[in-house]
Formats: structure tokens, sequence, C-alpha cells
């Protein structure tokens, strides 16, 4: 299989003669010889290590799950690079079309997913709108999307478009300086973004988040460097990627080992403080706030809000949000989505025993209740419920 693109996060074969070729494919996969070295056993243990700490933030507790979610899918993204990186470097596999799919796709989403994460440490949580920053994400894996479409039409022997493969090769040209640029303007956005609310943090989170973009900083330069290289000197194939690589290596063990310290850590701080905020709250204003929210979630069913977040809640019940948190986290002893999916949880259990409901799925009734994916709607119902949804719809016929 001929490479003719190979960068961070992307590696593009030809699967398709070019547009003005009409003869013959060039896809030939070749299985390169086998090896094993101490780099390609590195960069494994490294990929395997993002990958974990990226399940462990999608499954810790926490108050602010967009915060770990953000988090988890910025390891994701530098655990694919990890398993990219052997796929070409060690030949310990065969080829695999997911990085033929995939190149320059993901790697769009680190600045975004950067970006989110540092602004989720402010007042309001989750930005707005948090989804329009991936909107080239989704346009990249359309392209790609697109030319397995052709590639396949090809394979079977039937025309296809040839401006999709085009659209493709023109993508392959600009991919690699759209990505850093795209990601040097969403650094810039981290930042700002960080300056701007680093006096009202934590001491943990301030220093937290000034490590981080100090690190993702030096990874900018180095990126822009090993896009630059070959601009001005002449190295040519994979060797002006291997410095990068190698620190990309070395940045997973990082961040597997300090985000995983830190976050354990904040997330003591924040239990500490608000613990001692409850403790300097009166009787009254507590039960206000107890009866406030109760109301809000009874009668005006905020619950069946899948944007809302603490922020959003505490400002319509009238209180700030360190007092909501403080009310949550010691008198009901609930985490903020605990206490919002514990509400939607019940939702669905009445609309599965409502005989006006069985025309709809179970995902089509999370969805109206309030929840926002299905993994998230799976997990928080067995918890609650002690049993899968399906489960539990199965008695309730069966009664």
């Amino acid at each position: 299989m001929e490479v003719t693109n190979v960068g961070v996060c992307g590696t593009q074969k030809k699967l398709l003669p070019d547009a003005d070729v009409g003869k013959g494919i060039i896809f030939k996969p070749v299985l390169p010889a086998m090896k094993i070295d101490l780099f390609s056993l590195v960069v494994l243990l490294g990929a395997l290590q993002a990958l974990f700490f990226g399940i462990f933030l999608l499954q810790a507790r926490t108050e602010n799950r967009f915060q770990n979610r953000m988090l988890a899918f910025f390891m994701f993204i530098f655990s694919y690079n990890g398993f990219e990186t052997l796929h070409w470097s060690s030949g310990l596999y065969p080829d695999i079309l997911v990085f033929d799919v995939l190149a320059f796709v993901l790697i769009f989403a680190v600045g975004p997913c950067l970006y989110l994460y540092v602004r989720s440490f402010g007042k309001e949580g989750r930005p707005p709108f948090a989804g329009r920053h991936f909107i080239v994400v989704w346009m990249a894996l359309a392209i790609r999307a697109a030319f397995l479409v052709c590639w396949g039409l090809y394979v079977i022997g039937w025309q296809y478009p040839k401006w999709i493969i085009w659209l493709n090769t023109a993508f392959d040209r600009i991919a690699e300086p759209l990505s850093v640029s795209w990601f040097a303007a969403y650094y810039v956005l981290s930042v700002r973004a960080w300056l701007s609310m680093r006096k009202g943090l934590m001491d943990e989170e301030a220093r937290w988040l000034k490590t981080l973009v100090g690190v993702m900083g030096v990874f900018l330069c180095l990126w822009v460097a090993t896009v630059a290289t070959p601009m001005i000197w002449p190295v040519t194939g994979l060797h002006k990627y291997t410095m990068i690589e190698v620190l990309l290596v070395v940045f997973v063990y990082w961040m597997g080992f300090a985000g995983y310290h830190r976050t354990r850590i904040i997330y003591a701080a924040r239990q500490q403080q608000a613990g001692s905020y409850f403790d300097q709250l009166g009787d009254d204003e507590v039960a206000r706030c107890a009866e406030a929210l109760h109301e809000a979630m009874a009668s005006g069913q905020l619950y069946l809000d899948p944007e809302m977040t603490a922020a959003t809640l505490a400002a319509r019940i009238g209180v700030p949000v360190k007092t909501l948190s403080a009310v949550l986290n010691r008198r009901i002893g609930k985490g903020f989505n605990e206490y919002l999916n514990g509400w939607r949880v019940e939702a669905v259990k009445d609309r599965m025993k409502d005989p006006s409901s069985r025309h709809l799925t179970l995902t089509g009734i999370a969805y109206e209740c309030g929840f926002n994916s299905q993994p998230t709607f799976q997990r928080a119902f067995r918890a609650i419920a002690g049993c899968s949804p399906r489960e539990f719809l199965r008695r309730q016929q069966g009664s």
C-alpha cells in the first residue's frame, strides 16, 4: 500500500486511482516485516495508558462530568495516535482501514477538547453550544466517509464521482498545516480563558491549568517546527516525525500520572470546600435551597433539559452555585449529575409503565426524559434501578 501522507494523528494511503487515471488501482496491500523494538513497546504502553486513563475519567465520580469527558476525549485522541504510530512504525499488524478513514480527522478535536476542558473550570461549567467547536472534525470525517464509499463503488466495478477523489486529495494537501493552525487558534483561546478566570480558581485548579497550558504550549511549538522543518531543511519520509512522536509518548505518560493525580486532588479539594461552605450556611438557607430544588424538579421538571448545568439550575432557583453544590453534597448526599439523573431515571420508569408510550423505543423515552446519550442513560439506570432498562421493562410487562 503506497503511503501518501503520514503525520501526527494522520496516515492517509491511496485506495483509489487518481481522479484523472482510468486504469488500474494503486491499492496493493503489502504486509510489512513484523518487528518489535523498545520504541514500539514504549508507544504501545503509552497508548494503553492514555486509553485506560480516558476510561477512568468517564467512570470517575465528579460533579462536572463534562469536564471529565473533555479530558477523556483529549486522552483518547492521543491513545489513537499511539496505536496509529505503532501501526506504521512497527509492522506488528497489517493495514487497518480505520487509520485511513480517520487520517487527519481526530487531530482537529485536540484543540477544542483542550479549550472546553479549560472553560469547564469556570462558573458556567459546561460552555453553551459546545458541539459547534467540533464542526471541522465532522467535515473531515464526511470527506473520508465519502472517499470510502467511492472506494467501495470502485471495488464492485461501479462508477464513482471523481470530484470526491479530488476533494479528498485537496484535503490531504492542506490537512497537516490546517490542523496545526486549528490547534494554535484553540490554544490561544485556552490561554485567554485560563487568564480570565484564574483568580477565581482554587489553588489546586490554578496550578494544574497553568502546568497543562504550559506543556501544551511546548507541544504546539514542537508541532509547528515539525511541519515547518521540511520547508527549510531537506528532511523526507517519516524521519521528521520521530522527535514529536517520542515527545508525544512522554506527554502521554506524564498526563497519565499527573492528570490522574491532579484530578483526584481537585475532586477532594472541591469536596472539602463544599463541606466548609456548607457549615457556614444557616439552617433556614439550606432548607430554602433544598425546597426550591425539589420544586424545580417535581413541578418545573428542569431535569428534562439535557443541557442543564449546575450554574443554570442555581440561577433558576435563585441561589449561588456554591450553595447548590454544598446542599446537594451535604444535605442530599449526591453530586449534581447523580441528582439530575435520578429524576430522569424515575421519569423513564414512569413512561415505561404508561401504555401510551409503548410505541416509543427505550432510547426515545430516555431522550425525552433529559438524557443526551445512550451510554449515560444505561449506566445511570442500572446504578439507580439495579437492572438494565430492558430488564425493568420485561418485569413490568410480565407483572
